[in-house]
């Protein structure tokens, strides 16, 4: 039997769900979110599952919600670290859900088609996506200054405007069963292997405020000997560099530099936004 849909008139709440290491797509998704709450009249909550310590707290999300669900982009597809805890908690009972992938300028490629597959594996049902442009997190240029409140409001606007019982389903471009992942390449457009690469840390700049072991996605990084050393898994999210007030975090991986030299060079300015409703 079908699970039963929220109707217009059960909406009681709206959640806005997000992994955001450097905050853009927690921006972007609270645009989502303040609107909606306003067009229902009902109360919002905005939950992280950013941090190791932000996901223990997270609870199940309510049969009466519409959820604004935002992740960044990560080699075209949702951020493979995060997978398990998506797997466990995008669940439902029909519950309207809006899906939105946050690139940097170059694509989202198959993010916004997984984020789809994930909440209807888990039962939800999507009513809406949108691919939002934002800053890329490698660069200081490229989609400088994105998202614009123009942005934002197409943003807005798009939610306000979907509907929640229809009858049709929710297509987005890519692949119905995401099994690929982009290949950065260098400035001569060969693969650049920096998987392994982490953030190499100054201690002559570094104060020992702790800041970058509060703030890694993964939790890892560790003191050791009065300094954060970076011992786990780097996903390269930049969350400790741009946390880092001192600057005392740099990414110096040959590879990744290239990379985003090549990002800088190739990949257009001006990208726009785009919409998907049912």
């Amino acid at each position: 039997m079908a699970s039963p849909c929220i109707s217009k008139m059960e909406i009681r709440q709206v959640i806005g769900l997000y992994f955001s290491p450097t905050g853009g797509t927690q921006k972007i998704v609270a645009a989502a979110v303040h609107a909606l709450a306003d067009r229902w009249s009902v109360p919002f909550q905005m939950i992280s599952y950013t941090t190791p310590a932000e996901r223990e707290k997270i609870t199940a999300i309510p049969f009466d919600a519409l959820v604004v669900w935002g992740t960044p982009v990560y080699a075209g597809r949702i951020p493979n670290k995060t997978l398990p805890f998506v797997d466990d908690f995008i669940q439902g009972n029909g519950n309207p859900i809006i899906a939105i992938a946050v690139f940097g300028g170059r694509h989202y490629d198959n993010t916004l088609s997984e984020m789809v597959l994930k909440t209807r594996q888990g039962g939800m049902r999507p009513i809406g996506a949108a691919a939002m442009v934002c800053r890329h997190i490698f660069s200081k240029t490229l989609s400088k200054g994105r998202p614009t409140e123009d942005d934002l409001q197409q943003l807005r606007d798009f939610v306000t405007k979907l509907q929640l019982d229809d009858g049709k389903e929710l297509s987005v471009p890519g692949e119905p069963v995401p099994q690929t992942y982009y290949t950065p390449l260098k400035e001569d457009l060969q693969p650049a292997k920096f998987l392994k690469s982490k953030p190499q840390l100054d201690e002559a700049l570094c104060i020992r405020c702790g800041q970058c072991v509060r703030v890694c996605p993964l939790g890892s990084i560790r003191w050791a000997d009065k300094f954060p050393v970076f011992e786990g898994t780097c996903i390269k999210c930049q969350a400790c560099i741009l946390n880092c007030q001192q600057q005392a975090l740099k990414m110096e991986d040959a590879d990744f530099l290239s990379h985003v030299r090549m990002l800088e060079t190739n990949v257009a300015e001006g990208r726009h936004n785009e919409f998907f409703s049912l």
